[in-house]
């Protein structure tokens, strides 16, 4: 594997303070975090550096730094969870960064969204959000209408439902084979509502606890709904950090999860990044 570039030094305050660093899939710890800063930012700076950024469920407003340091005109996060922009706040402020360059304001995105005017930014963040919304066409179509020249897209796929949840045994013994998952389709599972460090939006009474729908397109409805939207589409491409094979089934235990390595969600399609151009 390449070498990676390194925003965010071991040290960081961001590193130590993200409760999401020990989780599996995609976990906020030094590796994993400067590689996707490096391929879904550095690699596409041209739509970064000098630009206004708009940064949705933007959690801490790690991305949102991390752009200011790639040379952003000015970044504006949006997260539900006001404790986790407070906690966004005083870091920003730790590594003092000028006031002036940068928001972090609480609200759910989609209704942030509706109160922007067209065209308002230049590119818009979509970093491990579309998932937690009933109706991710909506929020794309109104990332479309909002951002001027792009979206950065990263987001878990289809395959997902098969390892993670308590349906995820049942989903994957109703998937006899990937031709299932190469069809334009969307898979649909309950989630609990409150999350470790944050709580997901529309949340619905269950039987015993707080639930929230997660939604899971595949790949082919992704890009029909790109298409849809008139927005050309290019997939990142992982290879550089990936360092086996891997197919998704491969991850379905807890002894696979636990063995395995961040990149091999991107190596088997399990999650996908997509530059949007408007």
């Amino acid at each position: 594997m390449a070498e990676t570039k390194i925003f965010f030094p071991a040290d960081s305050p961001f590193l130590q303070q993200d409760p999401r660093r020990e989780r599996w899939a995609i976990p906020y710890n030094f590796e994993c975090l400067n590689a996707r800063v490096e391929n879904l930012l550095w690699r596409h700076r041209d739509a970064v550096a000098g630009k206004q950024v708009l940064d949705v469920a933007c959690h801490m407003g790690t991305f949102s730094y991390a752009a200011l340091q790639i040379g952003a005109a000015g970044v504006q996060g949006v997260d539900v969870e006001e404790a986790r922009l407070k906690q966004g706040r005083a870091l920003f402020a730790q590594l003092r960064v000028p006031k002036d360059r940068y928001s972090l304001e609480a609200g759910e995105v989609s209704e942030f969204l509706q109160t922007l005017g067209d065209n308002s930014c230049d590119t818009i963040f979509c970093f491990g959000m579309l998932y937690y919304l009933a109706e991710p066409f909506g929020l794309l179509r109104q990332m479309r209408r909002v951002a001027r020249e792009t979206v950065l897209l990263d987001t878990f796929t289809t395959a997902y439902c098969a390892l993670q949840g308590k349906e995820a045994p049942e989903i994957l013994a109703r998937i006899p084979d990937d031709t299932l998952l190469e069809l334009p389709l969307m898979m649909t599972t309950a989630t609990q509502a409150r999350k470790k460090s944050y709580r997901l939006p529309h949340s619905f009474h269950g039987e015993n606890s707080e639930l929230s729908l997660m939604t899971f397109p595949s790949a082919a409805l992704l890009e029909r709904w790109f298409e849809a939207l008139d927005m050309k589409y290019r997939r990142l491409d992982w290879s550089p950090y990936i360092g086996r094979p891997v197919h998704w089934r491969d991850l379905t235990g807890p002894r696979q999860k636990k063995e395995s390595h961040w990149a091999d969600l991107y190596a088997c399609g399990v999650r996908l990044s997509y530059r949007l151009s408007l």
